[in-house]
């Protein structure tokens, strides 16, 4: 049966926060209306997300003015604790369902609403981790909206006999960005030329014998591991997504030359089995055209429309990077995460949509948040393999235990063991069957 839901107005905040609560983290049958005499006269399942109480028998959900206000203004929210979870914009009434605006809670960190806001830049102008609600209050390991609709869900069930509501099925997915897709071959005789000299006078030995030794054939590259990936994601039983950075040669975008034969083939290969996605270069964030010539480049060589990205470096500016990447037709972002730390960035555990706040507008752009990035594990959190597993475990379980989307971010240098990976190839299998078991 279908839950009504009353609003005094049906803003675009009130519908994208509904449609988070009731499609995006639940998958339940809603109407909204803005007609009270509509509401009380209806029988079945009722939500009353206003002010006060409208009649006997509905759920109240008590709404404050953020999903009724337009623009952006400084905010402040408190964070307390309710029925063993976190939760901000206290509003206590008696009869309330909750003691806070659920759906206000579900905008504002969906949204990323705080990113709009003053924030102090890394030294890639990111929003770090530090500065967001969760990491300071404690829960950006927890999918707290995801959670918070999954209680929602309970208490319909409980307050409606018979209403039942459908939860989404926990899903794993693992990804890959290629920044570089070799370490020697196949890039430019100056870069190697240069690298090999810089390894000389620092007296890295070891690293220029490898160097010369893949390029001579002698040795595989380390950082060409496409057979071991694709054979464990057979063994395992996933399917595997792969983002391909395509900028121009420049000290944040070092990939081969998308213009070279193997890096071609590479591609081409890859999306035989799944549509790859493009990553769209450090550049492309500052160079006006740099993501147009991007999306050509990935489109030429598959023959297919480029509809998937992940930032590279997760250079993720509101609302700047999203209305770039919709204007190119990309309509799935895998950005969502922090560099800095794993996490719910969101709030989220699976894919939504897009709110614009600076058009109040829910976009066309899916958002697939990932939890952890193996970057962020090994040398922002200086965690060991052991502990690294752990903590993929947790939030592994906290996305299985509300029928999350598990998103992990890898790279193909990563299981360079000579590269200071020791022991983390290993571990990464153990997270893969840990995950897919979890299915």
């Amino acid at each position: 049966m279908k839950i009504l839901v009353y609003a005094p107005s049906l803003s675009p905040r009130v519908k994208y926060a509904f449609h988070l609560l009731f499609r995006s983290c639940l998958k339940a049958d809603y109407e909204l209306v803005d007609k009270p005499e509509h509401y009380a006269s209806a029988g079945g399942p009722r939500v009353n997300y206003s002010p006060a109480p409208l009649s006997e028998g509905e759920l109240w959900l008590p709404a404050g003015n953020l999903l009724w206000e337009e623009g952006i203004r400084e905010q402040a929210p408190e964070v307390f604790r309710h029925d063993g979870l976190p939760a901000f914009f206290r509003l206590e009434y008696p009869g309330a369902a909750m003691p806070f605006d659920l759906p206000a809670l579900a905008f504002y960190l969906a949204s990323r609403y705080e990113e709009y806001l003053h924030f102090e830049a890394d030294a890639h102008g990111r929003f770090p981790a530090s500065q967001s609600l969760a990491f300071r209050e404690g829960f950006l390991e927890q999918p707290l909206v995801s959670q918070w609709a999954f209680r929602l869900g309970k208490m319909l069930e409980e307050r409606f006999p018979g209403q039942a509501i459908h939860y989404p099925a926990y899903r794993f997915l693992p990804t890959y960005d290629i920044d570089m897709a070799w370490a020697y071959r196949h890039r430019p005789l100056w870069l190697n030329l240069a690298a090999t000299l810089r390894s000389l006078a620092t007296a890295q030995w070891p690293m220029a014998l490898e160097r010369l030794a893949c390029l001579l054939g002698k040795k595989a590259d380390p950082f060409d591991t496409f057979s071991y990936l694709k054979t464990l994601h057979r063994s395992k039983g996933t399917s595997a997504l792969f983002f391909f950075l395509l900028g121009d040669t420049n000290r944040y975008d070092k990939n081969a030359s998308p213009n070279h034969p193997a890096m071609r083939q590479l591609i081409t290969q890859l999306a035989d089995r799944r549509p790859v996605g493009l990553h769209p270069s450090y550049r492309s964030n500052f160079r006006q055209g740099q993501l147009h010539k991007e999306v050509l480049r990935l489109k030429k060589i598959t023959g297919e429309n480029v509809s998937r990205s992940r930032q590279h470096f997760l250079l993720l500016r509101f609302p700047e990077t999203y209305r770039r990447l919709l204007k190119e037709g990309i309509r799935e972002d895998y950005t969502m995460g922090f560099a800095d730390a794993v996490g719910f960035r969101a709030g989220m555990a699976g894919p939504f949509r897009w709110y614009d706040l600076g058009a109040e507008k829910a976009q066309p752009l899916t958002i697939f948040p990932f939890m952890a990035m193996d970057v962020t594990l090994r040398r922002y959190m200086s965690l060991s393999p052991e502990e690294a597993f752990a903590r993929l475990q947790h939030l592994c379980g906290q996305c299985r235990e509300v029928g999350g989307f598990f998103i992990t971010l890898w790279h193909n240098s990563s299981f360079a063991e000579e590269h200071g990976w020791q022991g983390w190839r290993e571990m990464y299998e153990k997270i893969i069957s840990f995950a897919r078991e979890s299915e």
